[in-house]
């Protein structure tokens, strides 16, 4: 297999570490679930430690792993200014190979990122396999189908309009050292067949209002329905599957735009 297309670095990964440190629902909503269901604890796509750290600081026993070395890399840099000592390892979802085995195995925002099925189904088998029996497995996915510019672009004339031009600009936003950081984000394919879209982000740093790095990084995401990953989590052994909706305990429905998957081995 190929290794997942992701574009978490260099000033993606800054901007993780500075900018996108705001927790939402989804942080207490998944240390609710370590409390119940047990630790040690496995933060599967941990960044630059936007949940991993405040539940190492409430004195949870998370462990985090992610694929991007920048971004453990600026979460280990957070780490250390806050005074803590987290276990980091540097691994892709699919080839997980840890030294513990979990209570709870949590992923925010990273299943289908890759853009290969097969990537996603390995790490639900990885992640069953890092579990102790009794365990549990979760993770959030937004679906399409409330995302319009997403959805639109797996119709003709929408595949017809890629690659997307770059908006003209982006809003800059401070940085600690006096910098500035511009995001702007295109579609540049959409494959309805593979059901894998690929889009780029485009980080611009400025100092003074002069531009002085650029970075363009591609990233493929996969869709995925509901059923389908239902099958994947029975394939690799799972049970007692449960979908609930925006991070709260209540079923999923077709209004919610974040689906939560949680199954237990």
């Amino acid at each position: 297999m190929t290794q997942p297309q992701i574009w978490h670095y260099g000033l993606v990964a800054r901007a993780a570490a500075e900018l996108w440190t705001e927790s939402g629902p989804e942080a207490a909503y998944f240390r609710a679930l370590i409390e119940s269901s047990g630790q040690p604890a496995l933060d599967l796509g941990c960044a630059a430690g936007r949940l991993l750290l405040p539940y190492l600081q409430a004195g949870l026993d998370v462990d985090g792993c992610d694929y991007s070395k920048d971004m453990l890399a600026q979460c280990q840099e957070r780490a250390t200014r806050a005074g803590l000592t987290p276990r980091l390892y540097q691994q892709a979802a699919h080839e997980l190979d840890l030294p513990r085995r979990y209570r709870t195995i949590f992923s925010c925002g990273v299943i289908g990122l890759g853009g290969d099925w097969r990537h996603a189904m390995q790490a639900i088998q990885r992640c069953y396999e890092h579990l102790r029996q009794g365990g549990t497995f979760a993770f959030d996915y937004s679906p399409r189908w409330n995302d319009p510019p997403a959805w639109l672009s797996r119709l003709p004339e929408g595949r017809r309009s890629l690659p997307q031009e770059w908006p003209a600009a982006g809003e800059r936003q401070p940085l600690a050292d006096g910098s500035e950081l511009e995001l702007v984000t295109r579609t540049i394919v959409m494959d309805p067949l593979d059901e894998v879209a690929t889009r780029q982000i485009r980080a611009r740093l400025w100092r003074d209002g002069e531009l002085i790095k650029e970075e363009v990084h591609t990233q493929k995401v996969g869709d995925f329905s509901v059923h389908e990953f239902i099958l994947m989590l029975e394939r690799a052994g799972f049970s007692d599957i449960t979908i609930t909706g925006d991070y709260h305990d209540e079923p999923a429905t077709a209004d919610h735009t974040a689906l939560i998957f949680i199954a237990r081995k």
